[in-house]
């Protein structure tokens, strides 16, 4: 018997090649706008990141500086620490203001021996808003008591 000669098939690197000719562009249209939002995610929400702690710092150090507003009248003749409304509300907006002024602050107010300072900061996305991600708004709040040690109203 005679070996019978093999035959070849047209199955070579030239073959395959044909076959998956186009492909890298589908690969690339399909995850190009997926890389692309994961960028932008990234990147804006690193911005987003530090505006909020931004805002956060001044709502903290508003509401910081308001607690240290004490009426100097009453403590002096009483010896008690209370907070003086009027310098409360005027130190926590300029505080604020100097800080981020972007914060728009929404309330000021004396809970208890405590000052309670809430805002909004609003944010628009740079990189994200090519898909479409509008601005977001933020609760921004801080609190905060007078470091003199009162622990309940009129002491």
């Amino acid at each position: 018997m005679t070996p019978q000669p093999k035959t070849q098939t047209s199955v070579g690197p030239s073959r395959v090649r044909q076959d998956e000719q186009g492909q890298a562009a589908v690969w690339l249209v399909i995850l190009l706008p997926v890389l692309l939002a994961l960028v932008g995610l990234v990147f804006d929400g690193g911005m987003l990141y530090a505006q909020y702690r931004r805002g956060r710092w001044a709502a903290d150090g508003a509401a910081v500086a308001a607690a240290n507003a004490i009426d100097p009248v009453h403590y002096a003749e009483s010896g008690q620490v209370k907070l003086d409304a009027g310098l409360v509300y005027g130190t926590a907006r300029k505080y604020a203001q100097d800080n981020d002024p972007a914060l728009n602050l929404n309330g000021v107010s004396i809970v208890g021996n405590a000052v309670q300072v809430r805002g909004t900061l609003t944010i628009r996305p740079s990189f994200l808003s090519l898909f479409g991600v509008g601005p977001m708004t933020l609760n921004i709040s801080g609190r905060e008591r007078p470091a003199w040690g009162i622990s309940q109203q009129g002491q």
